[in-house]
């Protein structure tokens, strides 16, 4: 709902008006809500956060008593979840205890791990040289499902049969094997994700036949036909991220370690068994309330309840195939997260201003969330009344005229060239999505399906595509973030969409307008209901809200 959303930022901006600290004029309440105060500052901070979306028909003061009534509504809900005992519910308690762990335990890990963690730029530009980063490598693949079959291929190779035959007869990759099974040029970070490693990216010489690679579920045979050099400052960022992440590990790894120690943890194997017993039934159930400690610490103990609880909040299901098995998955899991929280609580994190503010604030988001659930969950939406909205908003379903376009986005006007003769000579579009500098082009096929509105975005290719004639091969044009080569397939007038096609999406618009309504409706019950307990300075409010703060 938009108006909760709101009403949640109003309820942040409120804390941190408080937080930030106030002059006098700035403290002193502009509405009395119950036991709690609407603060100038506060109001302040939400009228310059939602000026800009202020309505042009309202007048200043209509702007003032809109603003400010939008942050009493936010306490009278609070006051409405309150008086309905949600705040003393399982699930409120549980998802604000969760928010707190989750941000004690990122802080701690960022102020007490990670914080000195330096990457220079020397130790970039090193592994950029050392890991083959600074090539960029045209290559070849035959996928094929067995091992035996690799083997095969690869006495035809070893024989001299030319690659691009085998490829073509054996790959069961077709998009590759259409074109002798070349997939393009791929950088030392590409390797990895089509199962090439990094040795065999930086070692294997131009021409050379790889050994049979298992991909985890093929086997795969490359080879090498081109280099080009690649740029530095293309993967620096890159590098530096993933440097920093190894050494977050290990430095993770060294201090948990560390905590284990001190904390002088101990697993207990008597609980151990039960519990791999019980993932091997398949059967968790005997164990939810089950007090056996199963590891044990100087402070106090974890218990193989608390154990279960957080296996199965995080929906594990394997890694108990043996005690030591179990016993690793445990520690990921469940030990090393609680020595991170418990390293923090002795360390007084869980006291710091900060996160007291912040439980504060999740707990009034928790509240609005279970009370939305609690007004919305009666609402109730026939088919019937989905294609009544349909009907009712052919505005909200119709498009506007459309182009369907297959395109291939390349770095060069010269690769642009290459990939026409390519395309000229009959290879489908689709067959070069691993050419396209697209980030979705493998996802569409290199079949894309632009707007009129996508002129602001791709200005020059717009342009290129609707001078260009239906069916023809049109390139290279130099466009946004490279060269283009395309063809236009179809042009599609303004229409409405089916009905069939747009059903779940006015289900969901339905609903949300639904929501929207209860929630009113609610509230002008609780205007009325807490009436006596809301006071307004009408003086201050103008003083803390001029009109100079509403213009901008």
């Amino acid at each position: 709902m938009i108006l909760l959303q709101r009403i949640v930022r109003c309820l942040w901006i409120a804390c941190l008006g408080i937080a930030n600290g106030c002059d006098l004029l700035s403290e002193r309440p502009v509405a009395e809500v119950g036991p709690h105060q609407i603060t100038a500052a506060a109001l302040q901070s939400f009228v310059a956060e939602w000026s800009g979306r202020r309505p042009p028909t309202q007048t200043a003061d209509q702007a003032r008593r809109h603003y400010l009534q939008t942050m009493i509504d936010a306490r009278l809900l609070l006051l409405e979840a309150r008086s309905r005992g949600i705040d003393t519910t399982q699930a409120v308690r549980s998802t604000v205890q969760d928010a707190i762990d989750n941000r004690v335990s990122a802080l701690y890990r960022a102020r007490e791990i990670t914080d000195a963690i330096a990457i220079s730029a020397d130790e970039i530009r090193a592994y950029f040289d050392d890991e083959g980063y600074g090539l960029e490598r045209k290559v070849s693949g035959i996928l094929v499902e067995s091992q035996s079959e690799a083997d095969s291929v690869l006495t035809l190779l070893r024989a001299g049969q030319p690659f691009a035959e085998v490829a073509a007869a054996y790959s069961i990759d077709a998009r590759s094997a259409r074109q002798g099974g070349e997939l393009g040029f791929i950088g030392r970070d590409m390797a990895p994700r089509i199962h090439i490693p990094p040795e065999v990216f930086r070692t294997l010489p131009l021409g050379a036949i790889s050994e049979p690679m298992y991909t985890g579920k093929y086997w795969n045979i490359v080879r090498f036909t081109e280099e080009r050099p690649a740029s530095y400052d293309k993967y620096r960022d890159s590098i530096s991220r993933q440097l920093f992440a190894e050494r977050s590990a290990q430095a993770t790894r060294e201090h948990l370690e560390l905590l284990h120690n001190a904390f002088e943890v101990w697993l207990r194997e008597e609980a151990l068994l039960p519990l791999v017993s019980a993932y091997q039934r398949q059967d968790l159930s005997p164990l939810t309330a089950e007090s056996l400690p199963l590891y044990t610490f100087d402070e106090g103990e974890i218990t193989v309840a608390a154990a279960v609880k957080v296996l199965q909040e995080q929906n594990i299901g394997s890694g108990f195939a043996d005690s030591a098995q179990a016993a690793s998955t445990l520690k990921r899991i469940v030990l090393n997260p609680f020595l991170i929280k418990e390293a923090a609580r002795r360390a007084d994190y869980y006291q710091k201003p900060s996160i007291q503010q912040l439980e504060k604030i999740k707990e009034e988001e928790a509240l609005l969330d279970g009370l939305k659930e609690a007004i919305i969950q009666d609402i109730d939406i026939s088919e019937e009344d989905v294609r009544r909205y349909y009907d009712d908003h052919p505005d909200i379903f119709s498009h506007e005229p459309a182009v369907w376009v297959e395109e291939l986005l390349l770095p060069s006007a010269d690769e642009a060239k290459e990939k026409r003769a390519l395309l000229e000579g009959g290879t489908p579009f689709a067959d070069l999505v691993g050419e396209s500098l697209r980030s979705d082009a493998i996802e569409k096929a290199n079949r894309f399906h632009f707007h009129p509105l996508e002129k602001a975005v791709y200005p020059k290719l717009m342009a290129a595509i609707e001078n260009a004639p239906e069916g023809e091969l049109i390139g290279p044009v130099a466009v946004e973030g490279g060269f283009s080569l395309f063809r236009v397939l179809d042009h599609e007038e303004a229409s409405i969409e089916p009905y069939e096609q747009v059903q779940r999406r006015a289900a969901a618009l339905l609903r949300r307008e639904r929501e929207h309504w209860h929630l009113q409706a609610l509230l002008e019950k609780l205007r009325e209901k807490y009436a006596a307990q809301i006071k307004i300075d009408e003086a201050h409010l103008r003083e803390a809200v001029p009109d100079s703060l509403l213009r901008r």
